[in-house]
């Protein structure tokens, strides 16, 4: 079933019987852009083939558009930095003083990723540092940081794990597909 799920890979089924639309459709995003088309059972002469020729097209586009790395993500700007630096931002932490005064401390924070789903950040005060050596030594960290990171994105793992063996697998099958529908001797969902 896992097996399955990384052969069809940016792959998804459309029966909608309204607008007779039974194909199976291509749908991967790379670096901001959307890859999208569809494999008509019709055009293709059934389901089946139409399946081969949607992951024939799957397979060209993750060649010719790789998945993103760890290091590509996590240099990707964000629409809510204000800092310039991605990864290292300005904040203040909060504190009451004993006599009932608020006051704050502001520091530059380094981030980045460790492992997937994990991360490492370290933060540079400013009263002890300054402002300019705190920021400098808060980007120093962030690109040691990045020198260690590797691998691909972790939403992007599935299209790395698409082996060659599992790909002629999956495209050359020619019993009833899991997870489909029975069908009729034209190759339509039943």
């Amino acid at each position: 079933m896992a097996k399955d799920r990384v052969a069809r890979y940016g792959i998804s089924r459309i029966d909608d019987d309204i607008h007779r639309t039974h194909a199976w459709r291509v749908s991967l995003r790379r670096r901001g852009k959307a890859h999208v088309k569809n494999f008509p059972d019709k055009k293709h002469g059934g389901i089946r083939e139409a399946l081969k020729a949607a992951g024939a097209y799957r397979d060209q586009l993750l060649k010719k558009h790789p998945p993103t790395t760890r290091k590509e993500f996590s240099d990707a700007r964000r629409r809510n930095n204000r800092s310039g630096i991605t990864g290292v931002y300005r904040y203040a932490k909060k504190y009451r003083l004993k006599d009932g005064r608020e006051k704050e401390t502001w520091y530059w924070e380094a981030h980045w990723p460790t492992t997937t789903g994990q991360s490492e950040s370290v933060n540079f005060s400013v009263n002890r540092y300054g402002e300019d050596l705190a920021r400098r030594l808060a980007i120093r960290a962030r690109e040691r940081g990045l020198k260690q990171v590797e691998g691909i994105f972790w939403a992007s793992e599935r299209a790395e794990n698409l082996g060659a063996s599992e790909q002629a697998e999956s495209t050359s099958r020619s019993d009833k597909l899991p997870h489909d529908p029975p069908l009729t001797s034209e190759g339509r969902a039943a």
